[in-house]
């Protein structure tokens, strides 16, 4: 059976690629979207109250979350139904698409109400779009690699999702560099979205030439009828339930801790009075160090395996996060980027053992439907951070607020950990798509 499922190298690279694009074009968005929201507010919201409208520009953002869940319902059953291929076809030809006709949206100046409207419509598809996307990118890259690498093949995903936010976060700078303010107020933001397009044809390309994975084969195979009874939302919902809870538990971790990485550190250095180039060089250095520790940290959880690698990351983040904030809001080059280089290390322990469970902790029968489910009921956080984070200021008056929420998180991560959470058996990981589906049944 391993040996069905390794690839050449060559082949293998190419399912990297077709896996990851489609995570590149949502965390892309996700990146620009967070540089350009005062562009976007004036644009698309009234101008007579400018913190009401960034305010909405957020809430608008975090309205794509809300919908995840019904994302991963629709499109994960295409993964688990029609195979884990068609799904990331739909997902980046729904999220390329909405996110180019984001820039065609005229101002609320030229349409009034409208332009908020069509706004909050294109979030909720590219949010149904990534309902599904990355956990059937997830099971795509899982059972195409060798048994014994598919933490270090995950790992690709978290890279191309970081790489995603540099690339976003680059070209947003230059082109607030380069073009007037003016112009950039007025049109230049709009370019950052209309490149999703290409983006997208790149992507539906690379994934029309790979092949479907060997164990949804398998499946259709020994009993393609049985596969739609196993892949109801309620069925997987009921029937895994105590995994969905435990992955939970962990994972909403990861999707709140993400938003430090990719804004709340950027934020907080300049709130506190660096200056924004120079903290934006800092964010650059961080992004793409991050990127480097994914790539080292990658075959970790293939090594010692994905529980103690969870385990380590998720205490190390209870430690380290109040140091990277304190250090962050000294003003200081320096200290700003020791602070932001002690938060990414465990970060990026942490996340591909994250990814990995998304998928590894389900049968394959409803391996994508399940992963969605799970994943989608934590990214809820992660989309409303900004709000939760502006609010848990508000309330508290202290811009640690935030971090303290993410430590506390942290600790409910290790606890899960401890005390629920069982390392996969390596020969159940790898068992015949036959007797899973027995199982099943």
């Amino acid at each position: 059976m391993a040996g069905d499922r390794v690839s050449s190298r060559p082949r293998l690279g190419r399912t990297i690629a077709a896996a990851t694009i489609g995570n590149f074009v949502e965390w892309y968005e996700f990146a620009v979207y967070g540089m350009v929201a005062a562009y976007i507010s004036a644009s698309f919201f009234p101008a007579a109250d400018p913190t009401a409208a960034l305010l909405n520009t957020w809430a608008a953002y975090g309205t794509a979350f809300l919908v995840r869940p019904l994302g991963g319902l629709l499109l994960a059953r295409i993964g688990d139904v029609r195979g884990r291929r068609s799904i990331l076809y739909v997902s980046i030809l729904m999220m390329s698409s909405a996110t180019f006709l984001i820039a065609l949206v005229p101002t609320h100046a030229t349409i009034g109400i409208a332009a908020p409207i069509l706004l909050v419509c294109l979030r909720l598809v590219q949010g149904l779009a990534a309902g599904g996307e990355l956990a059937g990118a997830v099971a795509f890259l899982y059972e195409h690699a060798p048994a014994n690498r598919r933490a270090r093949t995950v790992s690709y995903l978290g890279t191309g999702t970081f790489l995603a936010t540099l690339a976003g976060s680059a070209l947003a700078t230059l082109l607030t560099a380069v073009m007037p303010g003016e112009a950039m107020a007025s049109w230049g933001w709009r370019l950052l979205f209309l490149i999703a397009l290409p983006l997208g044809f790149v992507g539906i390309y690379i994934r029309r030439r790979v092949d479907e994975t060997p164990e949804f084969k398998a499946i259709r195979a020994a009993a393609e009828e049985a596969v739609p009874r196993t892949t109801g939302l309620w069925t997987v919902l009921r029937e895994n339930k105590r995994a969905v809870l435990i992955f939970v538990g962990f994972g909403a971790l990861y999707s709140t801790a993400a938003y430090i990485g990719f804004t709340a550190y950027l934020a907080y250095m300049i709130a506190n009075g660096m200056p924004r180039g120079t903290a934006l060089a800092i964010n650059t250095i961080i992004g793409i160090v991050l990127v480097g520790c994914i790539v080292l940290t990658g075959g970790l959880a293939d090594r010692y395996g994905r529980r103690p690698v969870l385990i380590t990351g998720a205490s190390l983040l209870v430690v380290v996060t109040i140091p990277t904030f304190l250090l962050g809001g000294s003003g200081s080059f320096g200290l700003g980027l020791v602070g932001g280089l002690l938060y990414v290390i465990p970060f990026a322990v942490y996340g591909t053992p994250s990814y990995l469970s998304l998928v590894e902790m389900f049968p394959p029968s409803v391996r994508v439907t399940a992963g969605a489910a799970a994943y989608n009921s934590t990214i809820i956080l992660g989309g409303f951070s900004p709000l939760i984070s502006a609010w848990l200021a508000a309330v508290t008056g202290s811009s640690l607020a935030f971090p303290l929420y993410v430590v506390a998180l942290s600790v409910v991560a290790v606890i899960v950990l401890v005390f629920w959470y069982r390392e996969p058996d390596g020969e159940s990981r790898m068992g015949s798509a036959r007797d899973d589906l027995k199982n099943a049944q």
